[in-house]
């Protein structure tokens, strides 16, 4: 799909003190508002609480480099202005989204939960609408033959309307029990309503199980007295037996993988799951967690020591280009010991990103309240420099949405769209301006010609790759595979080499019954490589 537009303009780290301190004045005076005003106002809703208060030299302070706005000041922000806190948040130079995509994009050592929660859903985003298509569907169809740029729907309108039943999770190089079924660095969609325990004594669906070693995608064998085992697929993982219920939890059942060929790290035997270790009970589930406590769990969760995750904090403010997100080991221990949680917002945002930890989650273990926070979004005109839709466009793009076709057919076939992927696939895929022509349908693909392929709905296509290697080398589920386009206009995914001026096309499980030599360029031309993959489980 095209990567939409950035909902909000980048005020971000790279803005200055002095950008940020006028956008501040702008919001403050589409509410009639001066800073002296706020200033008063956050004496009076918060008294003796000295952390909510606004400084009559807050803007001095803005432009400080060093300056990081403490949370309890943008909270009275929200409450004085009634504007909502994701977008004071954006003022300020932090879109909740923008991080959230860091997350997914970054490397994991281990299996780790992503944050899925689209906070700004006022934005609005390129979309498509279906083209009308005589005649069947082709087994393979670039997505730029059945789709077409559309409306400019608010996020809002597509997201579920009720509570979503899927977790996402980004599986980890150190614990890939599932491999080769499932690649490290993988994105997997998880299925809620499918957790209860496996009635087989080996289950074939992949589960996502928690246990005192974090969490991890694999198949399950149950035992006599409810005793689960985690199955590794091919890789030396030690088996433990765990306690369903006391040291392990059954979150779902994995029904979608988002296969990135393009940076696929190699698996990894940690000595930590290669040798059989004791579990331990899990810790109750509780919405009521400190941040000591919620830092030290998710820390545990991730796998990561003190030295590796600020090492990772390091890595993420060179990606943000903000020294500010940085945590010091020293700092990231006194989370946990001592209780004293960050109230700068770039310390809590990097220990989300590290711990797969929500916003939601951290504001709520800082003892940051929302239930007197502003609830209206800030004016477009403040952010977005494009022009505002009429109220006329607007509803005919917005009807556009209902239009039957192939875009309703697999919104419906999927239940829900992970929009919060939106700003990472540049990052995941490795195409830095994703397209409609760069995605090519596969879903009425009936022959699987690579085990990459078994299930495969969707494809990413890398156009600038267009020259399969001479010899393959490896193993066969590590050869590239290509997009052919033959001469009568039909297309093919498979495994190719190139043999002089000729094209071959390798057999493969169920595909092809012998090799087929084609003239490169006369017979099919390569239209480029597969770089990312969305398959059913």
């Amino acid at each position: 799909m095209t990567a939409p537009r950035h909902a909000l303009p980048l005020v971000t780290q790279h803005a200055s003190g002095e950008e940020i301190a006028v956008r501040i004045q702008q919001v403050l005076a589409s509410r009639g508002l001066t800073l002296a005003d706020v200033s008063r106002e956050s004496r009076l809703h918060y008294g003796e609480n000295r952390v909510h208060h606004i400084s009559h030299h807050f803007y001095a302070d803005v432009r400080t480099k060093s300056f990081s706005p403490r949370i309890e000041q943008v909270l009275a922000f929200s409450a004085i202005t009634n504007y909502r806190l994701v977008d004071w948040l954006a003022v300020f130079g932090f879109r909740l989204d923008e991080l959230s995509s860091l997350a997914a994009s970054l490397p994991a050592e281990r299996t780790r939960l992503l944050d899925t929660q689209v906070y700004d859903d006022e934005a609005r985003i390129a979309w498509f609408r279906s083209k009308s298509f005589r005649g069947p569907l082709p087994p393979i169809a670039p997505l730029g033959e059945v789709l077409e740029p559309g409306p400019l729907p608010q996020l809002k309108s597509l997201l579920p309307r009720g509570p979503s039943p899927f977790l996402y999770a980004k599986v980890g190089r150190q614990d890939a029990f599932a491999f080769p079924d499932l690649l490290p660095g993988s994105i997997v969609r998880v299925d809620t309503r499918l957790s209860r325990k496996p009635s087989v004594a080996v289950s074939q669906p992949l589960y996502l199980v928690e246990h005192s070693n974090g969490l991890t995608c694999c198949r399950l064998h149950i035992s006599k007295g409810n005793l689960l085992t985690l199955r590794s697929t091919e890789l030396p993982y030690a088996e433990v037996a765990l306690q369903l219920g006391r040291d392990a939890r059954i979150l779902g059942t994995l029904d979608l993988e988002f296969r990135f060929l393009a940076k696929t790290p190699s698996p990894e035997v940690p000595r930590k799951l290669a040798l059989f270790w004791n579990p331990q009970p899990l810790p109750l589930l509780s919405t009521t967690r400190g941040f000591s406590q919620l830092a030290a769990e998710g820390r545990s969760r991730v796998g990561l020591s003190l030295r590796e995750a600020s090492a990772r904090s390091r890595r993420i403010a060179e990606v943000l280009g903000d020294e500010r997100f940085f945590c010091a080991r020293a700092t990231l221990a006194a989370y946990e010991q001592n209780g004293a949680p960050p109230h700068h917002i770039h310390k809590i945002l990097a220990v989300c990103v590290l711990y797969s930890v929500t916003f939601r989650e951290a504001l709520g273990a800082v003892g940051g309240r929302v239930d007197k926070l502003g609830q209206e979004p800030i004016p477009r005109p403040i952010f977005e420099s494009r022009p505002n839709l009429s109220s006329r466009a607007r509803e005919q793009r917005q009807s556009d949405l209902g239009t039957k076709g192939f875009l309703s057919d697999l919104m419906e076939e999927f239940e829900e769209i992970p929009l919060f992927l939106r700003n990472s696939l540049a990052a995941l895929t490795g195409l830095s301006h994703l397209s409609l022509r760069d995605v090519v349908w596969l879903g009425g693909n009936r022959a699987s010609f690579h085990l990459n392929l078994t299930g495969a709905v969707l494809a990413a296509v890398n156009g600038r790759e267009k020259k399969p290697p001479l010899m393959g080398k490896g193993v066969l589920r590590d050869q590239p595979l290509y997009l052919l386009l033959h001469r009568d206009g039909s297309y093919l995914c498979a495994r190719c080499t190139l043999e002089g001026k000729a094209l071959v096309i390798h057999p493969f499980a169920d595909g092809f019954e012998q090799p087929v030599r084609l003239r490169n360029g006369v017979d099919a031309e390569v239209v480029g490589k597969l770089a990312a993959l969305l398959r059913k489980l």
